[in-house]
């Protein structure tokens, strides 16, 4: 029994079995670790996967607002949506996200892999991010200020995202003649010995924009081309003082046409988005409130054929707001006690060689008038009938689309919509 107990073999096979178990231990807590850093792996990716189709929907529909900027209530967007104007073109924003992580939102299930919804920002300043003041706005430019809300959610493989950002349109100034009138030809109505055009603003309201002492006077430019619809070209009476400061100038070469085609249209599509185009011949407006352009700013076009005619005590726009109205074939006629405040634009495809636009009665324009080809402008009655008003050259905007605010970029906690 002694002889056994001093016995000391299998003592190295209990210490080789004791450090096996410690290194299978070890090799096990390695095997978990790996496991576990794959799943976060690939739990991440997915994650980023949500987070990269989220932003692709939030810039796909940043570019989407700046082809139909949403001046009225809108849905939800989704990729059953892609016929409605604002939303964003399903194949299009799906077609660089085609693996399998995107076959849909949960293994199992199939509803919408993104949604995109809009806000107006509301009153200044404006609310932040996607608040609850934010989600209780209007689902439109309501404020007509150029910038809306827009959230952005994700879902891949059950993990989703939601971006929101401030998306603004942009607009680049189309240049027109900063004159008080350009046309072809010019006549007064009244013979007598007032002041009929003011060319420097001297008469402009507010008081706050009319002109310094060092003011420069605006022209008027009369292109004289035959045929003549008055005649002479520059048919008023020049020694009543009827033109002050008198800066008539005629024969000048200038284009007969103000505004290019591309041009015309991007103002006619600005209209429609605003809802005040007019088209064709039985939808010819005649009230102020429906010749006024709306709180953004929009050109009211006429396509006609229109002859408008304004004779009651009405105003157009205001002379805080001035406006602008867009007539491409047709005439206007303001009299009785209309006040007009902004840029006329008639582009006169009738070709008239006549009267484009006649000014009488207490009717006043305030801004400038712009008449296209051989038409020309009549004014003169009671007062003075026209006023140079220097903003409305700069009332002329052109859609360059709309663009994301980088700076209000925000990830927020992942939701369903």
């Amino acid at each position: 029994m002694r002889q056994r107990l001093r016995n000391e073999s299998g003592f190295a096979l209990m210490g080789g079995m004791l450090i096996l178990l410690i290194m299978m231990g070890l090799g096990l807590a390695l095997i978990s670790r790996s496991d576990n850093q794959s799943n976060v792996s690939a739990a991440e990716r997915v994650k980023e996967s949500s987070f990269n189709l989220a932003e692709a929907g939030l810039n796909a529909q940043a570019l989407q607002l700046g082809r139909s900027w949403p001046t009225g209530s809108t849905s939800n967007c989704d990729p059953t949506t892609s016929s409605t104007a604002y939303c964003p073109q399903a194949a299009t924003l799906i077609n660089g996200y085609s693996t399998k992580d995107y076959a849909a939102a949960c293994p199992g299930s199939a509803p919408p892999i993104w949604k995109t919804e809009i806000r107006d920002n509301g009153t200044t300043p404006a609310p932040q991010y996607w608040t609850p003041s934010v989600t209780s706005q209007p689902s439109y430019d309501y404020n007509a200020d150029g910038s809306v809300w827009v959230r952005s959610w994700a879902m891949v493989q059950c993990r989703p995202v939601s971006i929101v950002a401030l998306v603004t349109s942009t607009s680049t100034p189309i240049s027109i003649a900063n004159t008080v009138v350009t046309a072809n030809w010019l006549a007064t109505s009244n013979q007598g010995k007032k002041v009929i055009i003011d060319t420097l603003g001297s008469y402009a309201q507010p008081p706050s924009i009319q002109p310094g002492p060092a003011a420069q006077p605006s022209k008027v430019v009369l292109r004289c081309s035959a045929p003549l619809g008055g005649s002479p070209c520059a048919n008023y009476a020049a020694n009543k003082g009827q033109i002050q400061p008198p800066t008539v100038q005629t024969s000048s070469g200038s284009a007969p046409q103000a505004l290019t085609a591309t041009q015309l249209q991007t103002l006619e599509a600005q209209a429609a988005a605003a809802g005040v185009l007019h088209s064709g011949p039985t939808d010819c407006p005649n009230t102020g409130a429906t010749l006024s352009s709306p709180a953004n700013g929009a050109p009211v076009v006429i396509t006609g054929a229109c002859n408008i005619s304004v004779t009651v005590n009405q105003q157009i726009n205001s002379a805080t707001t001035p406006g602008v109205l867009v007539i491409e074939n047709g005439t206007l006629t303001l009299g009785g006690t209309v006040n007009f405040y902004g840029l006329i634009y008639m582009v006169n495809k009738q070709a008239s060689s006549g009267s484009v636009v006649t000014i009488g009665g207490n009717a006043t324009v305030q801004g400038s008038v712009n008449i296209d080809g051989l038409g020309g402008i009549t004014a003169g009655s009671s007062k003075t009938n026209l006023i140079y008003d220097q903003r409305a050259a700069t009332l002329l905007r052109g859609s360059t689309g709309a663009a994301v605010n980088r700076g209000t970029v925000r990830t927020l906690p992942g939701s369903t919509p």
